[in-house]
């Protein structure tokens, strides 16, 4: 039995038009016609295109999975917090009523049990950075506001607040947790529209193009480069809009010592370096 060419979806081939699960055009051609060169070689490039997007879905659909446990474990967490906290104020509250000679005993005691109790939180930062309040900019749709907080945390983490600008070194030595934290409550807060993983997605799907890259994504319509004021800060904007993590205010002429294009690089294969950890 046939297999789709982008998801290897089996179908019947004598009833099936479109693929079930992935949408894409199964019609053979016509045998009474040869498709040119030129044809094929673009329908070479649309496959190709289409089994990335795919890829990326499905590792877009693992992500979001990934976050609901860690969502759940957190929940748990703080249910399990709470309940301990409780169970301190009481022995606190006995302690008082204890004979100074047996509260030493009594604290050591209760600090090794309190050293036995698992974390199961799993790390946001290497660095205690605070993201409550990128995650409350982000669930609320508040898009420019928490691109602006996205920035003003690589700065901080990198300690180029002064500066303004990240170097080459700033972005290569990036602490990956922090930097898969953003990603992910980007992605997750626009149901996959935003996010590093996803302007890497489309980075690597026009080959390194950087102008083409910036038409895909809106920091360029019809030839004019757009500046930071306008920017599409909403969630109906092309995917990958956002976050701007790769030039300021100015139009896509990148920020510090690097292009935009090369500050682009210089992120996407930390990601990438990041995942192979």
């Amino acid at each position: 039995m046939p297999k789709c060419p982008v998801c290897d979806t089996e179908y019947v081939e004598e009833i099936a038009v479109f693929c079930s699960v992935c949408g894409w055009d199964l019609t053979a051609y016509p045998s009474s016609s040869k498709p040119s060169k030129i044809y094929l070689k673009k329908e070479e490039v649309r496959l190709d295109w289409a089994k990335k997007m795919w890829e990326f879905a499905c590792t877009q659909q693992s992500w979001e999975m990934k976050f609901d446990e860690l969502q759940g474990e957190l929940q748990e967490s703080a249910i399990a917090r709470s309940h301990i906290q409780s169970q301190l104020d009481w022995v606190l509250y006995r302690l008082e009523q204890l004979n100074p000679e047996s509260i030493a005993s009594t604290l050591l005691r209760l600090e090794e049990k309190i050293g036995e109790i698992p974390d199961k939180t799993p790390p946001m930062s290497e660095v205690g950075m605070d993201y409550r309040q990128l995650t409350k900019l982000l669930k609320t749709g508040k898009w420019q506001k928490a691109d602006e907080h996205t920035w003003e945390i690589l700065l901080s983490i990198s300690l180029r607040e002064e500066e303004g600008w990240l170097s080459a070194a700033d972005i290569d030595n990036f602490p990956c947790t922090d930097l898969r934290t953003i990603d992910q409550l980007w992605q997750q807060y626009s149901n996959g529209r935003f996010g590093l993983s996803v302007q890497q997605q489309i980075w690597d799907s026009v080959g390194g193009k950087y102008t083409e890259f910036c038409d895909r994504v809106g920091w360029r319509v019809k030839d004019n480069w757009k500046y930071y004021e306008e920017l599409c800060f909403r969630e109906t904007a092309p995917p990958g809009h956002l976050p701007i993590t790769v030039w300021r205010r100015r139009a896509c002429y990148g920020a510090g010592q690097l292009t935009a294009a090369e500050n682009l690089i210089a992120i996407t294969e930390r990601l990438a370096a990041c995942r192979n950890q």
